[in-house]
């Protein structure tokens, strides 16, 4: 099991490079690009994972994922998880 991490201000979900490899799908992984964050910080990625199936709770959907390098966290789910499985965040109670 991965742990991971919401953030409703994160547009795309990311993936840390070290769970990549421990899930051997490295091969997925395409494109090196750098990429602009919405603080205006440019972060360098190691490329971009599409239509990863990925089951959170009872829910299944396909993702696209971000893999950087990060010890921050192993799974950051963004805005494009929310939008695609049609959520409702209710941030004051912390719950989804």
């Amino acid at each position: 099991m991965i742990e991971g991490l919401v953030d409703t201000r994160a547009f795309m979900s990311i993936m840390a490079t070290s769970v990549v490899r421990e899930l051997g799908i490295m091969h997925l992984v395409a494109s090196h690009d750098t990429y602009k964050m919405a603080s205006s910080i440019m972060m360098q990625a190691l490329g971009r994972i599409t239509e990863l199936p990925v089951k959170v709770g009872g829910i299944m959907c396909q993702m696209i994922f971000l893999v950087v390098d990060t010890n921050n966290y192993d799974l950051l789910l963004g805005l494009d998880f929310f939008i695609k499985i049609k959520t409702i965040v209710d941030v004051e109670k912390g719950i989804i």
